[in-house]
């Protein structure tokens, strides 16, 4: 008799839960974009870890439970399994200015799209293959009223590459306001792709992004992903590094000083990440005092090496001017000076300057194990010049 009570009482029960768990089903879907008011275009975004829409349905619901949807790449989004009725609605956590929550109707398939700004417009990008480079150029338009606080090329062979779905990545930190007709470069080496894909003609897909900085949760910016095909086969071949003594790199600004010149750094660069800019007009281009370098290398057979930029070559007229290194922490004294036009050609864009130190001016004797000072002036600039050094160093 017992038996039959506990079997009428789980059975009883069984029967009680699917009456209880016999909802209906979603009737109802939405789609729709985030969309730039301005451009009228899709704001791009990331699939993982991205932008959100946060929802919540009214209703007679006790603490109804927010729940989220996430944008695809393209700034689409879709759910299917929704159910008709009134809901609050708001995207958050992106790389766009969050609107206050809405109050939509949904009902049958409802398209509600999102109108806004991005924090950072990314514009006339386009890409490459330099060497054994891909180069990327682009633009900013800032929206948002802080610093950009770094820029980034992304690789990946999917698609859907972002900054959380990459194989690689150069991302440069900025930190700094930036002009609407600047142009950006960001490079990155071919090789580490024969890492992921080995051989052929692989495709791989690119992306840049732009970052914002002091908005709270801010994602990155992004341009649409384009795919390039890399031919290995038809690369050059990889040259050997020269060997050297980085005396400095150009990644940072600390110590270098100018007269009439900005200086800042640059994302066209020869090597890492940054060039030194020096943009206007004036006689001292660049100027730094070191701490006592040991440059490894003799006055016979040593050579500084640098790569130095110049974006017009017409105000750069005949004048006192040298490339000059001491070992005195200033001007004139233990020094070796090579003269522009004289002991080293320049021509408009990049120079690749390999100074010997034999043919050097000498300014009293130079201490190659402390040299302490290096100076690049001109004194016959006659209209502002766009100037970019990198990579100094003695071999």
């Amino acid at each position: 008799m017992k038996k039959i009570i506990f079997i009428f009482v789980v059975l009883l029960t069984f029967f009680t839960s699917c009456e209880l768990d016999n909802y209906d089903a979603p009737n109802a879907k939405i789609f729709g974009k985030i969309i730039d008011s301005e451009t009228g275009e899709a704001i791009q975004q990331e699939i993982l870890e991205g932008s959100r829409i946060d929802y919540v349905e009214l209703g007679d619901f006790e603490n109804p439970p927010t729940q989220q949807m996430r944008f695809k790449t393209d700034g689409s989004y879709r759910n299917d399994l929704m159910f008709s009725g009134k809901y609050h609605i708001q995207a958050r956590r992106g790389n766009f200015f969050i609107l206050p929550p809405d109050t939509i109707q949904v009902k049958g398939e409802t398209e509600y799209n999102i109108v806004t700004e991005p924090y950072i417009r990314i514009k006339n990008v386009s890409y490459t293959i330099e060497g054994r480079d891909i180069v990327a150029s682009f633009q900013l338009e800032q929206v948002a009223d802080y610093p950009v606080k770094s820029i980034a090329l992304f690789a990946d062979v999917n698609p859907n590459v972002s900054q959380s779905l990459r194989k690689l990545a150069n991302v440069a930190e900025i930190n700094r306001r930036v002009n609407p007709e600047e142009q950006f470069v960001l490079k990155m080496k071919i090789d580490p792709f024969m890492d992921i894909i080995p051989e052929g003609k692989p495709s791989f897909y690119f992306r840049v992004g732009a970052l914002i900085s002091e908005m709270p949760e801010a994602k990155y910016n992004y341009s649409e992903p384009e795919s390039i095909e890399i031919d290995y086969a038809s690369l050059p071949p990889v040259e050997p590094e020269i060997p050297g003594n980085v005396i400095d790199n150009c990644e940072s600004l600390d110590g270098w000083n100018s007269g009439g010149f900005q200086l800042s750094l640059d994302t066209d660069a020869k090597e890492g990440n940054f060039s030194l800019k020096a943009d206007g007009q004036g006689v001292v281009i660049y100027q730094k005092v070191f701490e006592p370098f040991d440059t490894q290398v003799d006055k016979e057979t040593g050579t500084l090496a640098l790569s130095l930029f110049i974006l017009d070559t017409g105000p750069i007229k005949a004048g006192d001017s040298s490339i000059e290194i001491t070992s005195s922490g200033g001007p004139d004294v233990g020094e070796l000076a090579w003269k522009f036009g004289e002991d080293f050609e320049i021509n408009n864009g990049w120079n690749k300057l390999e100074l010997k130190l034999k043919d050097g001016h000498a300014g009293g004797d130079i201490d190659l194990s402390a040299v302490n000072f290096i100076r690049i002036y001109h004194t016959a600039i006659s209209a502002p010049v766009v100037f970019k050094i990198d990579n100094i160093r003695f071999y």
